[in-house]
């Protein structure tokens, strides 16, 4: 008597294994981004905790010291050396890491976008931000917008046409 002994799979099945296995990946992938993204804004945000309660105790201790409450004018200061050092330093590609420049506190991302809330020395407060910029250079552009009210007053020169600002959005 003759046995039929199947070893492997039809190629109906394999077809149909991949069809699976691709719907799968169509689903899975767009939501692995998102967790990538609400991860950075997790990670993100516990920085600016962080630096939200070192500012406090800055004032704290300036309060306790001479009786005066007041602010460091730049959050770094309010960190120990080694948060500090940790935070500004950049990786190999020149991004992910923190900075502080003009009220701003910036965190520049991998995928070469930032992201930045405003510090205000005189209150101690850190926006609720953040406000994330597609280019480095929105951010710049955002802030001198604000500063000279219409892009016409921008001093010459100082932005080209071969920028696309009408990209950056400064709303906010």
């Amino acid at each position: 008597m003759r046995t039929n002994n199947k070893n492997g799979f039809t190629l109906i099945e394999l077809v149909i294994i991949m069809v699976i296995l691709g719907i799968l990946a169509a689903v899975a992938v767009p939501r692995l981004g998102s967790t990538i993204d609400s991860s950075q804004e997790a990670a993100e945000e516990a920085v600016i905790g962080s630096f939200r309660s070192a500012v406090e105790l800055f004032a704290m201790d300036r309060l306790a010291q001479d009786g005066n409450k007041y602010y460091p004018s730049d959050p770094f200061d309010a960190l120990d050396d080694k948060t500090e050092n940790t935070l500004k330093n950049m990786d190999n590609n020149g991004y992910n890491y923190w900075g502080y420049s003009m009220n701003q506190i910036t965190h520049y991302r991998n995928d070469g976008g930032s992201t930045y809330w405003i510090y205000n020395s005189s209150t101690g407060e850190i926006n609720s931000g953040p406000v994330y910029v597609n280019h480095d250079w929105c951010a710049s552009y955002c802030y001198d917008l604000a500063n000279y009210g219409s892009f016409e007053n921008i001093p010459s020169g100082w932005w080209t046409n071969g920028e696309p600002v009408e990209e950056c959005d400064c709303s906010q």
